[in-house]
């Protein structure tokens, strides 16, 4: 697997190089922007580890901007951080993140968690062309996009898509936020984020002729969501 690290600490950015080498990856330490954008371009990166010392932004502001162009898995790794600021980072588009110091058999346990949901859902949905054709919606998974009544058309981001893909797929059926965070997110143990709601209101306003008063995405009280064709 090829991975990058993107850090400018030096230190970190070795000792994280060793396990991951130690481990069978092939393994790219990049100090500036440039060279990730570089190997994204010609499809070389399978894993992005980005730290917060990264860049003159900081890495939250590069994940965001990755995120937009791109669905390479990233891992966010940082020095601390209470839950609200890890929910916000996974808002800006990382698959998980790591707390350092961290253990060695933690970090490799939770690329494996993360290549495996990529390996489930990311490889049939992406990599296999799977178009969904559902009452006035046509998704495009190539594409990543939403063609609404053959004739408006709306690009996603790669959460946008994967949770409107997972909904449609479920079509007619009622969907927990605690279902939704563990299928799309591959989260376990937030009991109390925002996330869903957020991502549900973004695709409102992509997908609905009234985002305030929806036809297709509703919200059933006390249970979840549901997409109505």
């Amino acid at each position: 697997m090829n991975i990058i690290i993107a850090s400018n600490e030096a230190m970190h950015a070795k000792m994280t190089c060793f396990l991951l080498e130690d481990a069978g990856n092939d393994v790219t330490i990049a100090t500036e922007s440039q060279t990730i954008w570089i190997q994204l371009q010609r499809g070389k990166v399978n894993l992005i580890l980005l730290d917060e010392a990264f860049g003159v932004d900081k890495g939250a502001e590069f994940c965001r901007e990755i995120r937009s162009q791109y669905h390479t898995p990233i891992i966010y790794t940082m020095e601390h951080g209470p839950m609200a600021e890890r929910v916000h980072l996974l808002k800006l588009g990382a698959d998980d993140v790591v707390l350092k110091p961290y253990n060695p058999y933690e970090l490799l346990a939770r690329i494996e968690a993360v290549m495996r949901r990529y390996g489930d859902d990311f490889l049939r949905i992406y990599t296999t062309y799977h178009p969904i054709c559902v009452g006035p919606l046509n998704l495009d998974p190539v594409q990543r996009r939403v063609v609404i009544n053959g004739i408006r058309e709306e690009a996603l981001t790669e959460r946008e898509f994967q949770l409107l893909y997972y909904l449609v797929l479920n079509a007619s059926s009622v969907l927990s936020s605690r279902q939704l965070l563990q299928q799309v997110w591959g989260l376990e143990d937030v009991t109390d984020s925002n996330l869903v709601p957020v991502y549900i209101g973004r695709l409102r306003r992509k997908i609905e002729h009234d985002p305030l008063k929806p036809h297709h995405i509703v919200r059933v009280r006390d249970m979840g969501y549901s997409f109505r064709p």
